[in-house]
C-alpha cells in the first residue's frame, strides 16, 4: 500500500489533483474540503489509499491522517465503496461524521450522496466502537441527542431533581462502585440521609 506521497502540485481537476513525484505524474482523489486548500505548485504531502480494480488503480488522498483513517472503516462496511466515501467527506467533515456515528444520527448521515437509511444504519451499528479511537471534537452548532450518560451521571441528576446542590449531588455519589442506578441512588441517599 502507498501510505503517503509527497509531491509538486501540477494540476487541479473537479475531483482531484495531479501530483509530481519521483518523475511520475500521479493522480490523487481527494474530497472537495481537501480541493479547496490546494494550489498548483504547492509541495503537499497526501495521506494515501490505493485500491486495486481488474479495470485499473485509484488513488485516493487526504491531508489529514485521521481523514484517511476514517475512510479506511467507512470502505470496511458493506456497500460503502471509496466513491461513496468520498462523498462522504464532500458534504461532512470527519469530525461530523464521527459525531453522527457515536450518537448514533442516521438522519444526518443520509444527507450524504449515496447513503441511505439502511447504509446510514449500517455505518453506526458497524463502526460505533471502531471510531471511538479517532478522537472527536463537537461539530458548531451541533444540536443532536447527547451521548448517553453513565449510571453516576443519572443519579446526581436525579439527585439534582431532589434540591441537592450539584457539588453535593457528586461528592454522594464519589466512590460508589455500581453500574445500576438504583444502586447508586439509594446508597448516595443514605450518605446524604447521615450527613443531615
Amino acid at each position: 500500500m502507498i501510505d503517503r506521497l509527497c509531491g509538486t502540485v501540477l494540476e487541479k481537476k473537479l475531483d482531484g489533483v495531479v501530483v509530481e513525484t519521483g518523475g511520475f505524474g500521479l493522480m490523487v482523489y481527494l474530497p472537495g474540503s481537501n480541493l479547496g486548500g490546494i494550489e498548483e505548485g504547492d509541495l503537499t504531502t497526501f495521506y494515501t489509499y490505493l485500491q486495486v480494480k481488474d479495470d485499473g488503480f485509484s488513488l485516493f488522498g487526504f491531508l489529514d491522517e485521521k481523514d484517511r483513517e476514517l475512510f479506511l472503516l467507512l470502505i470496511g462496511v458493506t456497500g460503502v465503496g471509496p466513491k461513496v466515501a468520498m462523498g462522504i467527506f464532500g458534504r461532512f467533515a470527519a469530525d461530523d461524521v464521527i459525531y453522527f456515528i457515536q450518537n448514533g444520527d442516521s438522519k444526518s448521515l443520509t444527507e450524504a450522496p449515496g447513503i441511505g437509511k439502511k447504509t446510514a444504519e449500517r455505518l453506526i451499528l458497524e463502526l460505533k466502537d471502531k471510531v471511538k479511537g479517532l478522537g472527536v471534537t463537537v461539530p458548531q452548532g451541533a444540536v443532536l441527542s447527547p451521548a448517553p450518560q453513565g449510571p453516576k451521571q443519572e443519579a446526581v441528576d436525579a439527585l439534582e431533581g431532589l434540591g441537592y446542590g450539584t457539588n453535593e449531588a457528586k461528592a454522594a455519589v464519589k466512590g460508589i462502585d455500581s453500574d445500576d442506578v438504583e444502586v447508586i441512588l439509594k446508597a448516595a441517599l443514605k450518605r446524604l440521609a447521615m450527613k443531615g
